[in-house]
């Protein structure tokens, strides 16, 4: 592929759908657990036993999309669409219809809208180490998809408060839902401009029809490290993310806050952004990483020590572990573009994509199967009084268990690819460029 310029229109062009996306995964990832739990009357445990299974399977079809995704490298623009139109629909369904059961609809519409959410993230993920191979660029083309994608989640945070004052708490999601197609439509407005500008890939045609093995087969060593990394790290983030409605309000008792601390939080991460950028730079991408889950951890374990009334010390745990996300969401596809020129492996890029959206749903997935059932027989019931024990199972699943992760994380981190010297630093990627990609101009 002949390398685009990377302007800031194209950068906007590029990056604008990824404020739709992310506003979709919100109430997907999010929300829908909680709105089961206490509009549909799903246990805990039977949530968490379909939010395995959906996460599972969809996680293990993500090497297939990323596959297609590859083969389809000159028709983006119709798979963009053709996801987006199904995203859409999907979530419309899950929080406004209620067909056949509520445990079989939630199934239905959870598939349908998990495998066209990693149709679109994927696809941006391969698009974006098909369009440039300079180092720097591939740190800014990750910032600027992944500061869109906050951008999202921040508005998806805000909206359900707004709206609930405004159009009535019966009509919040199907408010939510007309808005995401207004955003989605001008999302791929942007992105058929972008792309109508972007020069034709070139693969090798001995590597036009790969198969999956021969992905597999193409995936580095460095690159095998960092999936162990990157696994662990979201893991860690993952438990949080599947209990944090619980623990603001039924453990802090702040649930009119809870908008709040979810925009403190990702307008820290979105403003921790250009800090581990220039980390990036002048200490390496592993390091400063590794230095964001440490940051992590420091700011995170104050959570545990919280008790019913201390909403507003939550803020600072907040803004902290915030800070870090902006780590977690830029640097690591950024490293692995590094690795997917380095080799030369353009041919792969949507499938090496897939696999950072394999571990990040099968991390989820193990989550719910194993905090949302070990709630449950502790005794924990959202929305409801609980006991001291109770509270406590939620507060050690909330807080320790990701500080353990996150402190996994960055030792396997440090082991695996600063110590080593493998693919870790800037210096020896960029050695590594000059002598084997054949990204050519």
């Amino acid at each position: 592929m002949k390398e685009k310029s990377v302007t800031t229109k194209s950068l906007f062009q590029y990056g604008l759908i990824a404020v739709p996306i992310a506003f979709a995964g919100f109430p997907l990832y999010i929300l829908a657990p909680d709105f089961y739990a206490t509009h549909r009357g799903l246990s805990l445990t039977l949530l968490g036993s379909l939010l395995l299974s959906l996460r599972l399977f969809d996680a293990i079809l993500d090497p297939f999309i990323g596959w297609l995704i590859d083969r389809l490298q000159g028709r983006f623009l119709t798979v963009t669409v053709s996801a987006a139109g199904i995203i859409c629909l999907s979530i419309f369904g899950l929080f406004n219809f209620d067909f056949i059961t509520p445990a079989i609809w939630f199934v239905i519409c959870t598939f349908f809208a998990v495998g066209s959410y990693s149709v679109l993230t994927i696809t941006l993920g391969a698009l974006a180490t098909l369009w440039n191979n300079d180092k720097s660029d591939q740190t800014r083309i990750a910032g600027t998809r992944e500061a869109f994608g906050l951008l999202g989640v921040i508005t998806a945070v805000s909206l359900p408060t707004v709206l609930s004052r405004s159009a009535g708490p019966g009509h919040v999601y199907l408010w939510y839902a007309s808005i995401l197609l207004l955003l989605m439509a001008a999302g791929i407005l942007a992105f058929r401009q972008f792309l109508a500008s972007a020069p034709k890939t070139e693969i090798p045609p001995k590597k036009i029809f790969v198969s999956i093995a021969d992905g597999l087969q193409a995936v580095p060593p460095e690159s095998k490290k960092l999936f162990v990394v990157y696994a662990l790290s979201m893991l860690a983030s993952s438990v949080p993310a599947i209990l944090v409605l619980f623990f603001v309000r039924d453990l802090l008792g702040a649930e009119r806050l809870t908008g709040l601390f979810l925009l403190l939080y990702f307008l820290s991460g979105a403003a921790g952004m250009p800090l581990w950028k220039k980390l990036s730079f002048r200490l390496g991408k592993y390091k400063a990483w590794a230095l964001a889950n440490t940051l992590a951890v420091a700011g995170f374990i104050g959570a545990f020590f919280l008790k019913t009334g201390d909403g507003w010390l939550y803020a600072p745990v907040c803004i902290v572990s915030g800070i870090a996300l902006g780590a977690d969401l830029i640097l690591p596809p950024s490293i692995l573009a590094d690795h997917i020129h380095a080799r030369g492996n353009i041919a792969y890029s949507g499938m090496h994509y897939s696999f950072l959206s394999f571990l990040a749903k099968a991390s989820l997935a193990l989550a719910s199967a194993a905090t949302l059932p070990l709630l449950d027989a502790a005794g924990f019931k959202p929305n409801a009084a609980n006991t001291a024990d109770a509270l406590l199972a939620l507060s050690a699943a909330y807080a320790l268990i990701p500080c353990v992760l996150k402190l996994a994380s960055a030792a396997l981190l440090y082991i695996f690819l600063i110590r080593s010297h493998t693919g870790g630093t800037y210096e020896t990627v960029k050695t590594h460029y000059n002598h084997r990609s054949n990204f050519h101009a």
